[in-house]
């Protein structure tokens, strides 16, 4: 007998298509697929800045994230350059999505930069946003 195995991957979930696989279920009768749930666990995803944004000394940047579950309840984001950390921009800031940033007059030029959003009571869950630029154009 052949057996036959299609995955199907839809955001966190997995469906598993077995077909003709009746010596894997021990001769019961084939059930038509199995349902695994991943283990999505907490997450962020920065949406805002994005790779290539420039932003200007002085200006205002708008740092957005989205979270999978609100049990994130404050953030940390960090200012990277490469990948080293360069400043905080804010510690313990409750969680709304959103962060108007004002950029320094006083920064690096460089187009190297990215922040890092961070939950607070959890620091192993976190992400990057896309690597942005600050440039002084006077």
């Amino acid at each position: 007998m052949i057996c036959k195995k299609y995955i199907i991957i839809s955001g966190v979930i997995i469906i598993t298509l077995f077909t003709g696989c009746r010596q894997l279920l021990e001769g019961e009768k084939d059930p038509g697929f199995i349902t695994t749930d991943i283990e999505p666990g907490e997450k962020i995803v920065v949406s805002s800045p994005v790779n290539g944004d420039i932003y200007e000394p002085g200006e205002s940047a708008q740092i957005s994230w989205v979270t999978s579950f609100s049990s994130i309840s404050h953030v940390n984001i960090y200012l990277y350059r490469k990948s080293i950390l360069k400043r905080t921009i804010v510690h313990n800031q409750f969680n709304q999505g959103s962060y108007t940033w004002h950029i320094p007059n006083v920064i690096d030029n460089s187009l190297h930069y990215t922040v890092k959003v961070e939950d607070y009571n959890n620091p192993e869950v976190f992400k990057y946003s896309g690597r942005f630029g600050i440039v002084n154009n006077n």
